[in-house]
């Protein structure tokens, strides 16, 4: 499963779909450019934002520290910055 990383200036960009209150949380695959990811929370006070977080750097093997969500925070859509990569 190749990732579509997208080069900026303080490190990638990253497109994600979010699927909220699956009974599964995880990857569910790639279309085009966007990475759909499902999880068990729902979007509310940020829980499902913080698990999207923790699958994305579970899969990527990076830090949450170094992810954020810099557009779509209260959207399914959204772009995540991976920072110094």
């Amino acid at each position: 499963m190749e990732i579509p990383l997208i080069k900026d200036k303080d490190g990638y960009l990253l497109k994600v779909s979010v699927k909220t209150g699956s009974k599964k949380a995880g990857i569910e695959g790639i279309a085009e450019d966007i990475i759909k990811i499902r999880v068990k929370s729902q979007p509310h006070d940020g829980l499902a934002n913080r698990e999207l977080l923790e699958i994305l750097s579970e899969f990527l093997n990076e830090p949450k520290s170094k992810m954020e969500i810099i557009k779509g925070l209260t959207s399914r859509n959204k772009i995540i910055r991976i920072k110094g990569k």
